[in-house]
């Protein structure tokens, strides 16, 4: 069985979703979430809001979460979560081992997951604009897993001349800036003449990118 291993961006080992209570209200409260933190940030947002979007109590975010912090780590591993089976689609579909064609449908699957997502590059944009112990649990123990991962394939399509030049220190926020920046400035694009929602902009921006990041593949998807 083909094994696509190198570009599943796994969790992060000892990392389960836990079920506490009403599945439906912790959805709700789930989703209500990530909309009030990707438009206020966490220093901005509400219980109540969330509480009412949900059609929930307050009462239940203490309950289903133990705090509004917990809520917030809960909403970027469920965002993570749909990342990681957006990616792991796109790498079902390949017909090839090869660690280009591999890197390339791990650039697709985030595009199309940032043009259906675009909550979670809004919410670190809050997030990362400043220090704070949230950014250093994600940083620590979700994203610096996946960052090693992405600079080792990273080095070895440069090896193998099939990369473009980009220095390994600027690569992931340049490409994530260039996969999801669309989609999170989605008001700002439609205003440009840009529908940010269409599926064909986004098979063309996927695409795009590929061609950008690894000029020697010469494949199409």
């Amino acid at each position: 069985m083909r094994s696509h291993a190198k570009f599943t961006l796994a969790p992060a080992p000892g990392r389960s979703r836990q079920n506490r209570g009403s599945e439906v209200v912790r959805a709700a409260l789930l989703e209500a979430a990530i909309g009030e933190f990707a438009s206020r940030g966490f220093a901005g947002a509400s219980g109540r809001r969330i509480a009412a979007e949900a059609g929930a109590h307050q009462s239940q975010i203490n309950y289903h979460f133990g705090s509004t912090n917990e809520l917030w780590k809960a909403a970027l591993l469920f965002l993570l979560d749909e990342l990681d089976q957006a990616i792991a689609e796109q790498l079902a579909q390949l017909e090839s081992n090869e660690q280009a064609d591999q890197f390339a449908a791990m650039v697709r699957g985030f595009v199309h997951f940032a043009a259906r997502r675009p909550e979670l590059s809004r919410i670190m944009m809050h997030e990362g604009a400043a220090p704070s112990e949230r950014l250093a649990w994600f940083v620590e123990t979700q994203l610096a897993h996946r960052h090693r991962q992405l600079l080792a394939a990273w080095t070895n399509l440069r090896n193998s001349g099939i990369a473009a030049e980009v220095d390994p220190d600027v690569l992931y926020h340049s490409m994530i800036g260039a996969a999801s920046l669309l989609y999170a400035n989605g008001p700002e694009a439609e205003l440009l003449g840009i529908k940010p929602t269409d599926y064909d902009l986004t098979e063309r921006h996927a695409q795009s990118l590929v061609a950008l990041l690894l000029p020697g593949r010469n494949k199409d998807f």
